[in-house]
């Protein structure tokens, strides 16, 4: 008899914490946390600010200026100017001239210089910076210009890259090789491509 008297205590006992349990489950208070995510991406964008030579009089004492040189605005997107035409007038064999264009980053990301490229009769050509390069048009083997790219002021003192609201300066150095014809046009392209930071190596 007492053996029943204790199993029924200790399943009423064990019926009761079992109650608790499951009360205390369903009493259970709770507060969930949340975040809220909103992106909004930037903007890689680059302009042509500023833009200038360093064509001299050749002959100051008589006033005689051999070669003129001319750099107009020729190309805008969104209102950006993004192309800049580039004329030199009666130039001559070894006659050099800088070419001097400042990139501003009017964007929101910073940008590097991803690429260089020149491109004439339907060539192209990766450039590297502060190296010389020839440009036989004719097929020759004997060119008849050559150039030279360099960053010639590093606004932020850090390479190629350029911060949001800076710039930095590119000096296109074109010289006029002995090889050069009489009354003949020489064209070329050069492209600069910038691309956001982190992904130029």
């Amino acid at each position: 008899m007492g053996s029943r008297l204790q199993k029924t205590a200790l399943l009423a006992a064990t019926f009761l914490i079992l109650a608790t349990i499951v009360g205390a489950a369903f009493a259970m208070w709770s507060e969930t946390l949340k975040i809220n995510v909103i992106i909004v991406t930037g903007e890689v964008d680059v302009e042509w600010s500023d833009y200038w030579h360093n064509d001299t009089i050749e002959k100051p004492e008589a006033n005689l200026d051999v070669t003129t040189v001319n750099i107009s605005e020729e190309e805008y997107d969104d209102g950006d100017l993004v192309k800049l035409k580039v004329e030199i007038n009666n130039a001559y064999p070894s006659y050099k001239v800088g070419i001097y264009g400042m990139v501003d980053n009017i964007g929101t990301i910073p940008v590097k210089l991803e690429s260089a490229k020149l491109l004439y009769d339907n060539k192209s050509i990766d450039l590297t910076l502060c190296t010389w390069y020839d440009l036989d048009f004719d097929g020759d083997g004997e060119p008849e210009v050559n150039v030279h790219l360099e960053l010639s002021d590093d606004g932020d003192g850090d390479g190629i890259q350029i911060d949001p609201d800076s710039y930095d300066t590119y000096e296109l150095v074109i010289h006029i090789k002995q090889e050069a014809l009489e009354n003949t046009t020489y064209t070329f392209e050069l492209q600069l491509t910038f691309a956001q930071w982190n992904e130029v190596t």
